[in-house]
């Protein structure tokens, strides 16, 4: 107890330091699934508990995120920043309802034709913001160019082939069955991009990207802010608002502030010791859900770091952490330890294991027993932006002292960091979040231990654990499907080359006034149906 109110009082302290500077699969049978278009709800929801509105609407709806975009083109700029914007400009074909169930989107559609082989009718007189018509080609050159990215390959590993059957109708091919196909077309990073702009610019999409979804884009500053304006050909009907603005603000406690004065209408990533203040406040509120969100160390397995080579040092690493006080020390009550990197709510999760091993005697024998007794000197490189897992990260580093690990934390950009690591950089470790965009242990198990894939960033290579992985992808009993994935889990904590840490809520701070806006796990919110009334 006393070292848990020692972690609270240091994470104020340096609160104040840095102010100052899940869901079960559905699987589909080949019965042909209908629309008629008129779905309102095209994410996971969670109610703000709204009242009737009154007084006026305002023309724009402005929110702040942490960080920029990388790209617009987000088979180029994959991370959170990016597609939380460019999912408001793109569709994809099918998405979630609010019971996380998949239904029709751009297709209106859909039946196996056999195991590896899914037929997709798509909706007709559906517009690109340049006003060329959706069609077939469209669907088949987008998958086919994800599928031969560099950045986003990863994520379409189980994709072999998309074959126009006619103008409206598509026919994705997965590699052998492919259970969890039709959530992995529910990714916003398989929105439906135009094959006429790509074929004749291979970069038209980051300059200026143009989908068939809500809002068109307009204008984007680096650094500052992205503008876009209603769809007035929108295929789903009339867009709630004219204006949708998203505005860059790293400083979490001046989003809260901007919130506060009225100054945007939606904050992203609040802080969890900023929670009690802005729902005592007399316009704001700060909505609060289960997210597909985890946050954990990655470890380098090939460091430079002889140590960091050892798999007992790895798991003496977690042992030295205690989970639960570094929850309750940063997230205050608004996150969950994990034992794996599939975190609740998510297709695979499992809740037997022990989430803390906190035990610092069995940290110290395994670190002696690795010829190790006295410790070693490590790194942490952690995002400058993130104010939580600095925290988190400084909080560690104690943590770890007391079992003869001597831990510089070493803050740098994002970007840079990322950047830094995919073209070898050598590191030790580095803090890391995950935002599952499917709800399957597929998609983050894959990313994370696939030699081929570029999101590998501990250098993790495991023949049984990769083939177990594959050989999950094709099972079509849910009970058995989640059993591989148990295993794969328990062969990864006995590597380590990744230290879960906790599951995140979603915490999005939003005006009086603000209706419609809903939350989702996958955190790529939408904006059709969001206003904001001004009394």
């Amino acid at each position: 107890m006393k070292k848990v109110i020692a972690l609270l009082l240091a994470v104020m302290l340096l609160a104040c330091c840095f102010a100052a500077c899940g869901q079960e699969q559905k699987k589909p049978d080949n019965t042909p699934v209908q629309n008629d278009g008129t779905v309102n709800n095209d994410q996971p929801t969670n109610s703000q508990g709204e009242t009737t509105p009154t007084g006026t609407v305002k023309e724009s709806v402005v929110w702040a995120q942490p960080s920029d975009v990388t790209s617009l083109d987000f088979h180029v700029g994959k991370n959170p920043a990016s597609f939380a914007v460019t999912c408001n400009i793109f569709d994809t074909l099918v998405t979630w309802d609010a019971e996380n169930k998949v239904i029709p989107h751009l297709a209106t559609e859909w039946k196996f034709l056999d195991e590896d082989s899914l037929q997709l009718t798509l909706r007709q007189g559906v517009l690109f913001h340049d006003g060329e018509e959706l069609k077939a080609e469209d669907v088949q050159y987008t998958l086919t160019r994800a599928k031969n990215s560099t950045i986003v390959k990863n994520n379409f590993s189980w994709l072999d082939s998309v074959d126009v059957v006619d103008d409206y109708t598509v026919v994705v091919n997965t590699i052998g069955a492919y259970a969890p196909v039709l959530n992995a077309l529910c990714n916003p990073l398989a929105g439906i991009m135009p094959k006429h702009l790509l074929e004749a610019d291979d970069e038209a999409m980051a300059a200026h990207p143009i989908g068939t979804g809500p809002f068109k884009f307009v204008e984007r500053k680096e650094g500052e802010y992205v503008k876009m304006e209603a769809n007035e050909n929108y295929w789903k009907g009339e867009v709630a608002s004219k204006y949708l603005e998203m505005r860059v603000v790293p400083e979490a406690s001046q989003r809260a502030t901007l919130l506060e004065t009225g100054e945007i209408d939606i904050a992203y990533d609040v802080l969890a010791s900023d929670v009690e203040r802005l729902n005592a406040g007399e316009n704001t509120t700060v909505l609060s859900d289960a997210s597909f969100k985890v946050f954990y160390l990655t470890v380098n397995c090939n460091s430079g770091t002889t140590a960091l080579q050892d798999p007992r040092v790895r798991q003496a690493l977690e042992y030295a952490i205690d989970k639960e006080a570094l929850c309750a020390a940063v997230m205050y009550g608004y996150a969950t330890p994990i034992s794996s990197l599939v975190g609740p709510g998510v297709f695979g999760y499992d809740a037997a294991p022990t989430a803390n091993l906190y035990n610092v005697e069995k940290a110290k024998e395994l670190l002696a027993e690795a010829g190790y007794p006295e410790g070693f000197p490590m790194r942490i490189w952690v995002q400058s932006s993130d104010q939580t897992r600095q925290e988190a990260c400084v909080i560690i580093q104690s943590m770890l002292e007391e079992v003869g690990v001597t831990v510089t934390v070493e803050p740098m950009d994002g970007a840079v960091m990322d950047d830094t690591i995919v073209k070898g950089g050598d590191f030790d470790a580095c803090s890391s979040m995950y935002y599952n965009l499917m709800g399957d242990a597929d998609y983050v198990l894959y990313s994370n231990i696939s030699p081929e894939s570029t999101s590998n960033l501990s250098h993790y290579s495991s023949e049984d654990a990769m083939a177990k992985l594959l050989a999950a992808r094709s099972l079509t009993d849910d009970a058995e499907r989640a059993a591989m994935y148990s295993e794969i889990s328990a062969i990864m904590a006995q590597d380590r080359p990744y230290i879960p840490l906790w599951a995140y809520q979603n915490l999005v701070g939003v005006r009086t006034g603000v209706q419609g806006f809903t939350l989702s796990p996958i955190t790529a919110y939408r904006y059709e149906n969001v206003s904001v009334y001004e009394s």
